[in-house]
């Protein structure tokens, strides 16, 4: 299990252990941290993905000159006021574990014992509070200018890959406004069809909900449809791959058709079996496969809620986990996860509803399957939720029954039952003197 510990960096000052589930959720007051633990999170998972597919190289580069910090400041948009002497930073990973101490210290990477056998591809996405701005600024994938390469930048590369997988003959059903469909059209761009079926219009006109949401949806389908398939590596990279991995002599001509059959090859996941090339090339073909082919996705969504009705919010919630479950079929062996950051008591109420659907499907599958939720049923250790306050994390599960607390959920409300209260007091009680 991957966990991560921060200390003293921002508005954290001590998380403790946090294990890393397969649905995460923080919550809690504007700048109490969430962001800032998820983009923490976020590049020591890439950081890891750079590892686990590009060797010593990589270790090296981010161990040296205060690469590490330096790359995460700039690309999550951190500054150098967020660090101090007693800050800390803890990665415990699949494959690798990260540590960095201090304002004025390098980071240390250690892979693990098995890092050989553990390492493997996938993709990893961060969807930026700012992420409709795609669709109220006209033309903004060349408008926008960075010196450095940053969260926003990499976020309009992203979604340009991401929305050219739907086109007209296969859009995308949005779930959280009814009969709307996405797609791509390479000469007129994202389109919007409606409920008639005919009206088309761009998200630019569509409602600041609607532009919120749609990237969530978008990416998150195309990370999930990505997971089983290969890179895009190039037959050159392959060969610089088999330089590293093996002195064998190979024969150019067997080798060119085995890279062909993996090019061709719709189901990356299986592994070749040639009977022309010796066992010894064989497996490390393998190898070179596992490390391209996409094993698992991390999501990290940033204010989910953003404009949205409480019901497209619950869809939403729903869609991601039901995204999560199709996983299993694929049977990487690998975890994918979605991580969430809120203000909304309802995204967790929707959290909530997954999570119950998880403890009573151990009790009664017929009857969750009968209300249509089968399909979103994952392990009950699946989900997390913590509440940030005052830079210290808290748990908000209730570790006996397996959901969210009540008194947590009733908590958010709290203020607002108190003024209802007292002006409903002010009101009738004058009304009866």
């Amino acid at each position: 299990m991957q966990t991560i510990e921060i200390r003293n960096i921002g508005p954290l000052r001590e998380t403790g252990i946090v294990p890393v589930s397969q649905v995460m959720l923080l919550i809690g007051e504007q700048s109490t941290g969430k962001s800032t633990f998820m983009k923490i999170l976020c590049f020591c998972c890439w950081l890891e993905k750079q590892v686990m597919i590009g060797g010593d190289s990589i270790v090296s580069k981010y161990t040296h000159y205060y690469r590490f910090w330096n790359e995460l400041k700039k690309f999550h948009h951190f500054n150098d006021d967020f660090l101090s002497d007693s800050s800390c930073i803890k990665y415990d990973g699949y494959a690798i574990q990260i540590e960095m101490r201090g304002k004025k210290s390098n980071a240390k990477i250690v892979r693990k014992p098995k890092f050989a056998e553990i390492k493997h591809n996938l993709k990893i996405s961060f969807l930026p509070s700012e992420r409709n701005l795609l669709s109220s600024i006209q033309n903004i994938e060349n408008l926008y200018r960075s010196k450095d390469v940053d969260m926003l930048f990499n976020y309009i590369l992203e979604w340009g890959e991401a929305r050219s997988q739907f086109n007209v003959a296969h859009p995308l059903d949005l779930v959280f406004v009814e009969k709307m469909k996405y797609h791509y059209d390479e000469k007129y761009g994202d389109v919007l069809t409606l409920a008639d079926g005919h009206s088309k219009i761009k998200p630019y006109y569509a409602s600041s909900g609607v532009q919120s949401a749609l990237p969530i949806q978008v990416l998150a389908t195309y990370l999930a449809g990505e997971v089983g398939t290969s890179a895009k590596i190039s037959p050159v990279e392959y060969l610089k791959q088999l330089n590293l991995l093996t002195d064998s002599k190979i024969d150019v001509k067997v080798l060119s058709a085995v890279l062909s059959e993996m090019l061709r090859s719709e189901d990356t996941s299986k592994p070749i079996k040639i009977n022309k090339i010796p066992a010894s090339l064989e497996n490390v073909l393998n190898s070179i496969l596992n490390r391209s082919s996409y094993q698992s996705f991390h999501m990290f969504i940033e204010e989910l809620e953003q404009n949205l009705f409480p019901k497209a919010q619950f869809e939403l919630v729903k869609m991601l986990v039901g995204l999560l479950k199709k996983m299993e079929q694929k049977s990487t062996g690998y975890t994918s996860t979605v991580f969430l950051t809120t203000h909304s008591p309802y995204v967790l109420t929707a959290l909530n509803v997954m999570m119950l659907a998880s403890i009573a499907y151990e009790k009664s599958p017929d009857k969750v399957r009968d209300i249509g939720l089968e399909d979103y049923v994952l392990p009950k250790e699946a989900y997390s939720a913590y509440c940030i306050k005052n830079g210290r994390f808290e748990n908000i599960v209730d570790e006996e029954y397996g959901f969210i607390k009540g008194d947590f959920l009733d908590s958010v409300s709290e203020l607002v039952d108190n003024y209802t209260f007292e002006l409903n007091s002010l009101i009738y009680g004058n009304a009866e003197g």
